[in-house]
């Protein structure tokens, strides 16, 4: 505006400059043409000019007008068709967050080709028509997003695993991730979601082999990653579970020393011992944690053991029970060691003692055991029909 008004100004200035030049001499400008002369002052020749410059540059900027009208119409379309595609991602996401997840779909494809961001239009489809359970939709909406924007193939993959996982269709979601790890290998979330499928799929030493690239990142909590870590354990016990106690022991020597205190990871090595028929070897490891850290889980684990030498097992129970008479699990341990050397009657106190301070079905069937043994049938039904009544199946009739 301010350029306008100068250059008005500067020719309002020339033109006054001009015309008192031309006051005192008019000047004479002569145009021959042919056989014709024409006459005129100079101020008529100057304003001839300027008028046919002035034309001149309307003629000009009409055409190119007109020549560009075309463009300006599409890029008006396009403008207002880009509004309405604007609006249409806005008002899709207000209904499927609303819960109108097939009015949503529908608004949100009608609209994505026209979208700045058609990416975004067609994942949020692809999951509202998952909540609508219409899988092939779903999956050609997620075709179209990666056609759409192939730049974003990361963020399709991932969006298709994570929506697959949720379906229940997690072999599917295997082989998405298997892809998308073969393009971006390091990728955190991805692993996050294929330890996830690999623990639904129980292939337990894939997991294992995940794990440590999984402590390289972020992405998982410590505390699931410990989680995760320790089924593994678990599961490594099972597998190996009839290949000996040389083998289970090569695989206790290779577990992590803060993971040898966790009881899972305890428990599971104990059983898979027991069902090698390594007694003694299991009672001694049961011994040692229980050493280091006091747990109820255990505790009923080790009466559960039959050690080469039970007299020496139920010692270390009831010295045990100087320190911790009162706990329930520590009693059991006592009761069915006792039953194991024969002590009846310190085993019955034993059991009943234990059913007292905390009631377990598990108690009571084995003081039922007990009491059949002993020749007391009816006190024995007694028994087994409190441990009955504590049985969650039981609670359900």
């Amino acid at each position: 505006m301010i350029r306008w008004i100068l250059f008005l100004l500067l020719t309002l200035v020339a033109a006054v400059a001009l015309g008192i030049s031309l006051h005192d001499d008019p000047g004479l400008v002569r145009i021959f043409h042919g056989g014709t002369a024409i006459e005129m002052t100079l101020a008529v020749f100057a304003m001839l000019c300027a008028a046919s410059l002035l034309a001149l540059w309307l003629i000009v900027t009409v055409l190119i007008w007109i020549w560009e009208l075309p463009r300006r119409l599409r890029e008006r379309l396009e403008r207002r068709r880009q509004r309405r595609a604007r609006r249409a991602l806005t008002q899709g996401l207000i209904e499927i967050a609303e819960g109108q997840w097939r009015d949503g779909e529908r608004r949100l494809v009608r609209h994505a080709t026209a979208s700045d961001v058609p990416l975004i239009n067609y994942l949020v489809a692809a999951r509202a028509a998952q909540l609508q359970d219409a899988d092939e939709r779903r999956d050609a909406y997620l075709k179209a997003a990666y056609e759409s924007t192939p730049q974003a193939t990361v963020a399709v993959l991932l969006t298709q695993a994570e929506l697959q996982i949720a379906h229940g269709q997690v072999e599917r979601a295997l082989a998405t991730l298997r892809r998308l790890q073969e393009q971006q290998p390091g990728h955190a979330f991805s692993l996050k979601l294929l330890a996830r499928v690999f623990e639904r799929l129980g292939e337990w030493r894939n997991l294992e082999e995940l794990i440590p690239r999984l402590r390289k990142t972020s992405v998982i909590k410590p505390e699931e990653l410990e989680r995760i870590e320790r089924r593994t354990l678990q599961e490594a016990f099972v597998r190996a579970g009839n290949d000996g106690a040389a083998v289970l022991d090569g695989i206790w020597r290779t577990v992590p020393r803060r993971m040898r205190r966790h009881r899972e990871v305890v428990s599971a090595y104990v059983e898979a011992l027991l069902r090698n028929n390594a007694s003694d070897q299991a009672e001694a490891v049961l011994r040692d944690a229980l050493r280091t850290q006091w747990d109820d889980t255990l505790v009923l684990l080790y009466g559960e053991v039959r050690s080469s030498q039970p007299e020496k097992q139920l010692g270390r129970v009831e010295s045990w029970l100087k320190e911790h008479g009162d706990s329930a699990s520590l009693l059991y341990a006592a009761g069915h060691l006792c039953a194991v050397n024969k002590l009846w009657g310190k085993a019955r106190s034993y059991l009943e003692t234990s059913a007292r301070i905390q009631p377990r079905a598990q108690t009571y069937w084995r003081l039922g055991q007990l009491l059949q043994e002993l020749g007391q049938p009816e006190a024995a039904m007694q028994a087994y029909r409190k441990g009955l009544e504590l049985c969650p199946e039981a609670r359900r009739m």
